[in-house]
């Protein structure tokens, strides 16, 4: 007996053949990316992250030296075959050579910008891609001599979604973040309110025309409502590749103007699981700072060791001069069950 699917499925089935002949005609017309082509001083590499087993493309300037630090940026792809890994290496690969930036750009996921799935599954691919972004950043930073207060990220259309997982939910990784006509659901924003930092600049870019303008505008709200900083720019045109220099700019402008300011918090070495240590670092340098650890303990110590005496959640607060006078606060969630997770 056979079974035919329902008006449906075969409406599905149907759009998928349509979409896959779309893709192997356009491959055919364009033919694959080459990286061979691009006017660059050094090689684009092609390399695979070691804990994840995920392909990623990395450029490193040509005048490299571990003499001095470098700025990191991440590049997030759209949907293919519009948008790929390569793609986005070849928009920034030459602009890197150029302003001295170290880029990699990972094979994404969770970035599907046309049919996407249901939040469940998207926000477990948004996972995955998260796993894999961090752990080719903390590789790349293994193997070249990067600025840990310049780690930035951006990306194109559906690249939106890592941006927004990824870079929202690690703030002490990604200094800043810059979306470029970026998809938007509300529904995919897994993203704990204690993750978020509102002193993490974020950009949003977008065109005039852009069939996408209302979903990047939607993330702009969602944005400020959670009280992020946001700095937006409308542009003349529809959906469109950007130059690097609008995203750059604006990564130059937070690295010069705004300040760099870390509460790093480890578990203590020694027996007792509910001691942790605690590290301040910032850029400009801190002069002075007071620790406030949630439980009633104070501290003015630049790296303090704190004792708690019993298991929970503290939001750790600590008062901070940078040198030139100017005066900030920042504050952090700790989850005390046992060790705390390094990194955290």
């Amino acid at each position: 007996m056979t079974t035919f699917g329902s008006g449906k499925q075969r409406t599905v089935r149907s759009w998928r053949i349509v979409r896959a002949w779309t893709v192997l005609g356009l491959l055919a017309l364009c033919g694959c990316p080459s990286m061979e082509s691009l006017p660059t001083q050094a090689p684009i590499l092609e390399a695979v992250e070691g804990r994840t087993q995920k392909p990623y493309l990395l450029y490193v300037p040509s005048r490299y030296t571990p003499a001095r630090t470098w700025p990191l940026l991440v590049l997030c792809h759209g949907t293919w075959p519009y948008d790929t890994a390569q793609l986005q290496m070849r928009e920034w690969a030459l602009f890197a050579e150029n302003q001295g930036i170290v880029v990699a750009a990972p094979t994404l996921s969770g970035a599907k910008g046309d049919m996407t799935p249901e939040p469940a599954k998207q926000i477990a691919l948004q996972q995955q891609d998260e796993q894999t972004i961090l752990a080719m950043v903390a590789e790349v930073k293994g193997r070249y001599k990067i600025a840990e207060e310049q780690v930035f990220m951006t990306g194109w259309s559906a690249g939106s979604y890592a941006i927004l997982h990824t870079g929202l939910r690690n703030p002490d990784v990604f200094r800043a973040i810059a979306i470029r006509q970026g998809s938007f659901d509300k529904r995919y924003m897994d993203v704990p309110t204690d993750r978020l930092d509102r002193w993490q600049p974020v950009k949003v870019i977008y065109g005039s025309t852009d069939f996408l303008r209302d979903q990047t505008k939607e993330c702009i709200k969602w944005l400020r409502d959670e009280k992020m900083f946001v700095e937006e720019q409308e542009l003349p045109g529809q959906h469109r590749r950007i130059e690097p220099k609008f995203v750059w700019r604006f990564f130059a402008t937070v690295t010069k103007e705004r300040p760099w300011i870390r509460i790093r918090a480890r578990s203590a070495t020694g027996e007792n699981p509910l001691a942790v240590q605690f590290e301040l670092r910032a850029i400009p340098e801190a002069t002075k700072q007071k620790w406030f650890f949630g439980d009633g303990g104070e501290s003015r110590d630049e790296s303090p060791l704190h004792e708690y005496k019993q298991p929970g959640r503290y939001e750790v607060v600590v008062n901070v001069a940078l040198k030139g006078g100017k005066k900030f606060t920042r504050k952090k969630v700790v989850q005390l069950e046992g060790p705390i997770q390094a990194g955290s």
